[in-house]
């Protein structure tokens, strides 16, 4: 395993990623870090954008007949 870089914990258990990290991952203010356990019991990290309802719209098929206002309105319900 390559270490590209490090990073250190803070008191209250945050850390920093590091830039080379950021840089390779287009890591910004919009990015959420996912933590995993593998199956050999290590930790694994995965880098997303945040999602919204806009990121959602028609990733799903349905057979039933939907109106986009009608789910706007239910998401405020």
């Amino acid at each position: 395993m390559l270490i590209l870089a490090t990073s250190k914990i803070q008191s209250n258990y945050q850390t920093t990623i590091p830039k080379e990290i950021r840089k390779n991952y287009e890591i910004d203010n919009e990015t959420v870090v996912e933590w995993f356990i593998n199956k050999n019991g290590n930790p694994e990290i995965n880098f997303r954008k945040k999602r919204n309802f806009k990121n959602l719209a028609g990733a799903f098929k349905t057979d039933e007949k939907t109106n986009a206002v009608e789910l706007k309105r239910g998401l405020y319900e």
